[in-house]
This record gives structure tokens, sequence and C-alpha cells, in this order.
């Protein structure tokens, strides 16, 4: 069955993950994921009688934690990747 099917050139398969990789390392991404899981860290820590102001800044100081610390683990690998370029 195997000898059925014709296998795609390398260099497709190359460029096919190679567009996969840059989709799921795209920063856009990663934020919007990062909002996703601050909302449910949020709910997990927040208890249900608590008001919506608290609920809400709790949900941004959170965001931003982690949004501010993937920016700069970002930033850090860039730095460290141009070092050893030059």
């Amino acid at each position: 069955m195997r000898f059925i099917f014709k296998r795609e050139p390398i260099e497709d398969l190359r460029l096919e993950l190679r567009k996969v990789i840059q989709a799921m390392c795209s920063g856009h991404l990663v934020l919007v994921d990062l909002l996703f899981y601050s909302l449910i860290f949020t709910i997990l820590i927040i208890p249900a009688a608590s008001p919506l102001l608290h609920f809400t800044a709790t949900f941004l100081l959170i965001y931003a934690s982690f949004a501010c610390l993937f920016l700069f683990v970002k930033r850090a690998v860039r730095e460290i990747t141009e070092y050893q370029e030059e």
C-alpha cells in the first residue's frame, strides 16, 4: 500500500515545516495563548465570591506579567543569537 502513494519531494516538506514553525513561534500567537492561559489561571485562583473588579485586576496583572516575561525572554534570545552570529 505504501508504494501506491508518491512521496512529496523533501524540499516541499522542509518548506511546509518551516512555515509551521514560523506560525507556531510568532509573537502574536503566543500573546493570544497567554491571554487564554491567564484567563484560566485567574479563574482557578479567584474564589467564586470575589467581586468582578478583583477578578479583572487579577487577570490584567497576570496577563501583563506573563506578556512582559515572554517579551523579555524573546529579546534575550534574539540578543544571544545575534551575539553568536558575530
